[in-house]
């Protein structure tokens, strides 16, 4: 259940933020849409507003927005000639541009945000990541994972403050409280060496404090650009076989989002922030049926001076949700085989 709700919430965010591009770019181009949903299959509940229907369907694993002149009609109401103004087809190329860029750009704003409230709300203690065999913390019980809370009485939040605390304590004793699973635990340790060069042999995780607004958003946008970087060479890698290709369905997605929602929100914070940039790179990929796809074709029809038969449309969007078809089998083969060997 704990998996459910966290993959839900989750993805269901992600997935209203960037079809929430699309739709704020076409309100603002001045497109009919008429119908924005979070989700597809079945209309568990919706509304209508003015000319839009806003519906939440059963599966929330996608969405759409409709818009005037940009996908067939399903009946009748939603067939507009090219040349109508609330149209898709009539805007400028600017404004179509940024309409179909407007939902991948949106989950890498979503990313700085989420950055952003994990700069500013969350507080990371100092941890015990190694302890030395035969050390004085062994010898004392110093565990990994141990969190850090106050040496000698004083209450400890950065690394360099420990450091400085046990060298202080060399050959005398140290009173290390620490918390394990939930509780308070004291233990008497004994750094090595003279004062001033005391060690008890321990590695320590850095700690991170709340920064305040202005830094937070400073430190997100980095994060963000960074890890979009990083995403990028990594895709180039294993497009050009330089890396082994490492892909998540469905089925590793829900998995990851429950493990690591049981972590806490901080993990499951980060973990959004990971998925909104792989979301927005995911579709601006160059091709067909994804975001990407649309601006190619859109810049290509720009260079032509004319738009592409629907025929050759057609067989462009075909091979593309072929390709993705593919895709998506593969990621979930590789997720039932990697399940398999831990199970």
């Amino acid at each position: 259940m704990v998996t459910l709700i966290a993959f839900v919430v989750v993805f269901g965010t992600i997935v209203l933020v960037h079809e929430l591009g699309h739709f704020l770019m076409a309100k603002a181009a001045g497109i009919r849409i008429f119908e924005f949903a979070v989700g597809f299959g079945p209309v568990l509940a919706s509304t209508t507003r003015g000319d839009t229907k806003y519906s939440l369907r059963i599966f929330p694993l996608g969405g759409f927005v409709k818009m005037a002149g940009m996908d067939e009609p399903v009946d009748y109401l939603e067939d507009v000639p090219e040349d109508d103004p609330a149209s898709f087809q009539s805007k400028s190329l600017p404004w179509r541009l940024g309409t179909i860029a407007a939902g991948p750009l949106m989950n890498f704003v979503f990313a700085i945000v989420l950055f952003v409230l994990y700069f500013m709300l969350v507080t990371v203690p100092p941890m015990v990541t190694t302890v030395e065999p035969n050390s004085p913390a062994a010898a004392a019980g110093v565990l990994p994972g141990d969190v850090l809370i106050s040496i000698d009485g004083e209450k400890v939040s950065e690394a360099d403050q420990i450091v400085s605390l046990i060298q202080q304590a060399g050959g005398r004793e140290l009173e290390v409280v620490v918390r394990r699973q939930g509780s308070l635990v004291t233990l008497i340790a004994i750094p090595e060496g003279a004062a001033g060069q005391g060690r008890l042999g321990i590695g320590i995780s850095d700690a991170k404090p709340r920064y305040p607004f202005l830094t937070s958003v400073r430190a997100g946008a980095v994060q963000t650009w960074r890890l979009t970087a990083q995403l990028i060479g990594d895709i180039v890698r294993m497009i050009t076989g330089k890396q082994q290709v490492e892909l998540s369905g469905p089925i590793g997605i829900v998995h990851i989002v429950g493990e690591t929602a049981r972590h806490g929100l901080p993990q499951l914070l980060i973990l959004a922030v990971l998925l909104n940039v792989n979301l927005g790179l995911l579709n601006l990929l160059p091709v067909p049926v994804l975001d990407g796809g649309w601006l190619l074709i859109l810049i290509l029809e720009a260079v032509r001076g004319k738009p592409l038969a629907p025929e050759t449309r057609g067989i462009a969007q075909f091979i593309g949700l072929a390709l993705l078809i593919m895709l998506m089998l593969y990621a979930t083969f590789k997720d039932l085989a990697r399940f398999s060997l831990f199970s």
